[in-house]
Parts: C-alpha cells; sequence; structure tokens
C-alpha cells in the first residue's frame, strides 16, 4: 500500500482512473501546508521553544522525502570536523529507527552518536559525557525545537523537487521557498545528474541570494561479504551477474552504481525507502533467486544493517554489502572555509 501511494505522489502512475486518489492527496497536501504554517507561527511567536546549547550546532537535512544522501553527508562531514579542523563532534539524530544509529556508529566509531527526540537534550548529554565542541544535527533542517549555527541541505541533482507539491501529493516536505533559510546547499548525485544545475542554482538565488552552493557523488569504496567477513575491492564487482536487494529511496541510483562498476543485474527486488524486512520477504527473495543465475546478492549499507539485526538467513546465497561515501568534489574548501569562520566567531 505504501509503495502504491508513493507511486501516485511520484505521478509513476498515470490516467483518468488515478485522478480521484491524487485530488485526495491534494487535499491532504493543503491541510499539511497548514500544519507547517501553523508550527512555524507557533515557534516564531515563542509559544514553543528553540533551545540553544553551548556548541556549534550544524544541522544537515533536505526539503524531501528520501534518496539524497543525508547519512553519507553527515559521516563527511564528521570527518571533516574531525581531520580538518580537529573539533570533536556528536551527531544528534532522532532514533527513528536502530539501523541508522549502528550504521553511523559503524563509519565513525570516534564519533559518539546520540539518539533522541529532544536532541537538545542528547546534545548536553555529549557535552557532559564527551566534551564535544560541535554537534550535527541528522535531519534538522524541519526540527525547530533545537537552534543551529548552520542550516546545510541536499538536493537531488537528478530530481531536486519532485513533482514540486507537498507530501502527501508529492515529495516536498516543505515549500521550495523554505530554502531561504538554508545556509548552504549540497547539489548530491552530480556524477549521474540529469537536470541543468546551473538552472536550478539560479532559482535557488532567487529565493536565497546569499546562499553558498557545494557539489558531491555517492562514491563506493569497497564490496563487504556479510558471512565470511570478507573486504574485496570494487573492482571485484566487474563482470559478475548480481541480485540485488534494496529498500531505499532511489533504487534506480543503486543500480547505476553497480553496473557503473562493470556488474551485470540478474533481478533488481526493490522494496520502499525504510523498509523493516520480515520472514515474508526473504521467502520472496530466495524464491526469485532460485529463478535466476547469479554469482551473489548485493544490498546497500543500510538494508545490510537491518538484514543483520533481524539475524534473517539467505540459506545458501551469499550477500554482500557496497559501502559508499559521499565525496565533495566542489567547493569542499568553501566548506572547511566557513567552519573556520563559525568557530572563529
Amino acid at each position: 500500500m505504501t509503495d502504491f501511494i508513493y507511486s501516485l505522489m511520484t505521478d509513476r502512475r498515470r490516467g483518468i482512473a488515478f485522478v480521484p486518489l491524487k485530488f485526495a492527496l491534494h487535499i491532504a497536501s493543503l491541510a499539511y501546508a497548514l500544519g507547517l504554517f501553523a508550527r512555524r507561527l507557533l515557534y516564531r511567536f515563542g509559544v514553543f521553544k528553540t533551545d540553544r546549547v553551548p556548541i556549534k550546532v550544524i544541522s544537515v537535512g533536505n526539503i524531501t522525502l528520501g534518496g539524497t544522501g543525508k547519512t553519507p553527508f553527515v559521516m563527511a562531514l564528521a570527518r571533516i570536523l574531525k581531520d580538518e579542523l580537529k573539533k570533536e563532534a556528536a551527531v544528534l539524530i532522532r532514533g527513528y529507527g536502530w539501523d541508522e544509529q549502528a550504521m553511523l556508529k559503524e563509519n565513525l566509531p570516534d564519533v559518539p552518536v546520540l539518539a533522541g527526540e529532544d536532541r537538545a537534550r542528547s546534545s548536553h548529554r555529549a557535552i557532559k559525557l564527551y566534551g564535544i565542541e560541535s554537534g550535527i544535527l541528522d535531519d534538522g533542517f524541519q526540527h525547530w525545537e533545537l537552534a543551529r549555527d548552520i542550516d546545510i541541505v541536499l538536493v537531488d541533482s537528478r530530481n531536486p523537487f519532485g513533482n514540486n507539491h507537498l507530501f502527501p501529493r508529492g515529495i516536498l516536505r516543505e515549500p521550495r521557498g523554505s530554502l531561504a533559510r538554508a545556509d548552504i546547499v549540497v547539489f548530491t548525485k552530480v556524477n549521474k545528474k540529469a537536470f541543468n544545475i546551473g538552472m536550478i542554482k539560479e532559482e535557488v538565488r532567487s529565493i536565497n541570494p546569499g546562499v553558498t552552493f557545494l557539489e558531491a557523488m555517492h562514491s563506493p569504496k569497497y564490496v563487504y561479504d556479510i558471512r565470511s567477513k570478507m573486504r574485496y575491492e570494487t573492482s571485484f564487482l566487474k563482470g559478475k551477474r548480481l541480485m540485488l536487494v534494496s529498500g531505499i529511496g532511489d533504487p534506480g541510483y543503486f543500480e547505476e552504481t553497480v553496473t557503473g562498476l562493470g556488474s551485470e543485474i540478474a533481478e533488481h527486488i526493490a522494496f520502499g525507502d525504510h523498509h523493516n524486512y520480515r520472514e515474508g520477504d526473504i521467502k520472496r527473495i530466495l524464491k526469485r533467486c532460485s529463478e535466476r543465475k547469479f554469482d551473489f546478492i548485493l544490498t546497500t549499507e543500510k538494508d545490510a544493517v537491518k538484514l543483520h539485526r533481524m539475524h534473517l538467513s539467505f540459506g545458501p546465497y551469499s550477500l554482500m554489502k557496497l559501502a559508499v561515501e559521499m565525496d565533495i568534489i566542489s567547493g569542499k574548501e568553501i566548506l572547511i572555509a566557513r567552519l573556520h569562520s563559525l568557530y572563529n566567531r
């Protein structure tokens, strides 16, 4: 059902038969917009309070649903703070999913990751326990409860604003005008871009003349065999025939990344974003595997964490994950300078 609704939100389903359903989603989006407006007013007039904590807070977020690469960018930012600025930081996540926290801890073993809806409280805990100087607010652009010093917003260069409708009629979490609050806009997946980034930048500048732009891409780093715990170079995938399994916001980008490494895809069993796997899903995957010829199953880091947590077995088939990192290919020096300026205030 969720996948069906998402197909309506993204206009993958067309035709007169779907017009009534899309109209119902449009009405719901008007109510959603009213709720956004009311919430902003309540914070603006002090009915709801915004807490300020005694550390530098850097928010990483987006204005669309899923698929922009927030988690890889958070990891890249944490490494920049530690390696380039010598600043101790903590990652503050909302805590809806254990999987995201586990993935961050696996990739950032020296960085505290604190989960909790009250991220001001998480900040104070991190200061007390770890003596941090910075907090990275994951998925923070719509989080009004905690004041921040820099707002970084990620935009998928291939699908920047979806169909330009608000949720649930579209994938916009906020209107495009909300980019007026952004300090830095990062265009992700620029190695696979289908849109004219220059044109999008002009549009964003018309909303926010002082914004800074960065460009970034997901870079595959290695392949990891879940069962044997062996790590391979990405060249290991060249010439392999693979079954892909994923539950992410942009399965097409996963496919393009894999084929770009020289692999052939036997089939991609794609679930909805943030999918929680069940035994029935594994039975479906195993059935499809029994009908295909392939070398092994390949999944994403996020999916691998979920599958490992649930102790789900793929029987005779090898399960591997593709590890990726976010590389800032344009504007990294500008970001570092901006961060230095923040700490020198």
